[in-house]
């Protein structure tokens, strides 16, 4: 099956820290999953993480990952992959266009670490094994897992930044977590998805 739809602009990224458009994030939700979905009716729904627990202060969050979420090349999905994307989130070398929304989910040190004064690794985001993501607040946000639903905080594949750097969202290049992985892009003409078979809801 081939399902064609229109897109009105150019998206600016498919990277899921900078995409900062309406369309690019559209197409940055097929081919990145985080933590949390959203259904037809924008309820929160299980993603990458199948549940979670919050402290009774309601500052500490504990995310239980899925045992068999991949990425696109056959890696598995960790809470590792969530640090790293969310930390670089947040770091002022990358300046990404939605650092404010990870200064707004409160996370502790965030607007700290955006202003420059403190490191990215004092974010207040671990993990302690793979399957388990540790999020620390520094206020209450009763909405808080709401917002994991937002691309920005969308796992990344480190060692494929690493290896291709600006270049790892090429088609050629870029691994993906979602239910579809990017196989041509022709800009200002069409992009094109096929089925991940490696998806856990493939």
């Amino acid at each position: 099956q081939t399902f064609t739809y229109r897109i009105l602009d150019e998206f600016s990224s498919f990277d899921p820290q900078l995409v900062e458009d309406t369309y690019g994030s559209d197409i940055v939700r097929d081919l990145f999953e985080g933590l949390y979905n959203q259904d037809a009716d924008g309820n929160i729904v299980p993603g990458v993480a199948i549940s979670h627990e919050a402290s009774a202060d309601n500052l500490t969050y504990t995310f239980n990952l899925r045992d068999g979420a991949k990425w696109s090349d056959g890696t598995p999905v960790t809470a590792g992959d969530f640090v790293y994307a969310w930390q670089r989130a947040v770091t002022p070398e990358l300046a990404s266009p939605y650092a404010w929304y990870m200064e707004l989910m409160s996370i502790e040190n965030g607007a700290a670490i955006i202003a420059g004064e403190m490191d990215p690794s004092a974010l207040g985001v671990s993990a302690p094994d793979d399957l388990t993501l540790v999020v620390n607040l520094s206020q209450p946000l009763p909405y808080f897992t709401k917002m994991v639903t937002h691309a920005t905080t969308f796992p990344s594949p480190k060692w494929v930044i690493e290896e291709h750097g600006v270049q790892w969202t090429r088609p050629e290049n870029l691994v993906s977590n979602g239910a579809y992985v990017l196989t041509e892009h022709v800009p200002k003409e069409r992009s094109v998805g096929v089925r991940n078979e490696m998806y856990w809801d493939n």
